[in-house]
Order: C-alpha cells, then structure tokens, then sequence
C-alpha cells in the first residue's frame, strides 16, 4: 500500500478548503489526511483473524468506491451545521477517500483493489505502478519501511511542498497608501526695484507731448 503518499493528499486536500493561510488550515488538513488512511482500518480486521482473502480483509471492500461515497454524503449532510461549504467540502472528501484506492492499485506487486465492489470483485490495478508497496503494522517502522517511506517522500515532494507553503503576506493595496506631495518652499520677497518684475525689465512709456 501507499503509506505517506495517502496522507500528503488529505494535506493538500485541507490547504485547497483554507489556500490563504497555512495555520487556519491545519485543522482541515489533519481531518483529511486521518480520511486519506481510513480504507487501510481493514488491516485491524486481519490483524484479530479475519480472513484476508475476502471482501472483509485487506484491500478488500474498504477499498471499493462505496466508502468513499459514504463519506462524502456524511460530510454533505454535516458541512451545513459546521458552516461550511456543503459541495466543496463533500466533493474534497470524497477524492481524498476515493485515492487511497487509486494510489494504492499504482503500487508495486500490488494484488489490485475491487473498486467495483458489490456488484464486482475483481481486482483493479494500473499499467503504471510506481509507488512501492509499504509493509503493514509495525513492519512500517523496520528498515524496509523507511526505505519505502524516503522513496514516497520524493515523489510526493511537489505535493507537500503546494500543501505546506508558507502562508502569503496579505497584499496592501496601492490606494491605500497615503501618497506624499512635494513640499512647496515658502516664496522669498524679491526685493528688486519697482521697474524690474519677475527678471524683466519695465522700461517708462513716455506720454505725448500736448499739442
């Protein structure tokens, strides 16, 4: 399965609901990246006896896109009380349920998952497998686990970079800025003659010479 690569989708899920701000979206981002893991609860079932190769075992119906349908509609019907947007909230809820199958068929030696379930069980996987499949359970924490963690880590690197941005600083509007004025120097008296205005000379008009 996809491990890291689960939860770098439910970040960058949480920063497109709040995009402005890294620290209003951290409470988003933790709901979706907890949603981006929730398929993979089917592992506790495996773990306490039950049977792998059914639909109730790993990657088994949890898988399927029922799940993620369901969680899209419980986040329909509660976004109103939370005051939140009912469509965007819904729809981000259930992409990030519904990749966790899609990552996990892109795995490699993956056994598929049955997307298709009920009316289906066979097993979906993609022609392009890149992903490595990360070990279950505490096998996550040996060597083999961290070498797959590092290797999740790079290719999932431009989408924890776009969900973990440095919040913007908010823009000041260029009208808002009070705009400075030249200051206008006091004017001096010129202290010229009577017959000099403003640098040029008044010459006397003689007056004709009664007849």
């Amino acid at each position: 399965m996809a491990s890291l690569g689960h939860v770098a989708v439910g970040l960058l899920a949480g920063r497109i609901l709040k995009p402005t701000s890294l620290g209003a979206a951290t409470k988003p981002m933790l709901v979706f990246a907890s949603l981006s893991l929730l398929p993979d609860l089917d592992y506790i079932g495996v773990a306490l006896g039950v049977p792998d190769a059914g639909p109730c075992g790993h990657r088994g119906a949890a898988h399927s896109l029922i799940p993620a349908l369901v969680i899209g509609v419980a986040a329909f019907l509660s976004a109103k009380s939370l005051s939140l947007p009912r469509w965007r909230i819904a729809t981000l809820a259930w992409l990030v349920v519904a990749s966790h199958s899609l990552l996990d068929a892109m795995t490699v030696g993956s056994r598929g998952v049955p997307i298709l379930w009920p009316f289906s069980f066979w097993r979906f996987e993609m022609p392009w497998r890149p992903i490595p499949d990360a070990p279950c359970g505490l096998a996550y924490l040996s060597l083999k686990g961290l070498h797959v963690a590092s290797i999740e880590f790079l290719q999932f690197l431009p989408i924890l970079g776009i969900a973990l941005r440095p919040t913007n600083p908010p823009k000041v509007p260029a009208s808002s800025t009070p705009s400075r004025r030249p200051r206008l120097l006091p004017l001096r008296r010129l202290n010229t003659p009577k017959r000099v205005a403003f640098g040029v000379l008044a010459h006397r008009v003689k007056r004709p010479a009664p007849k």
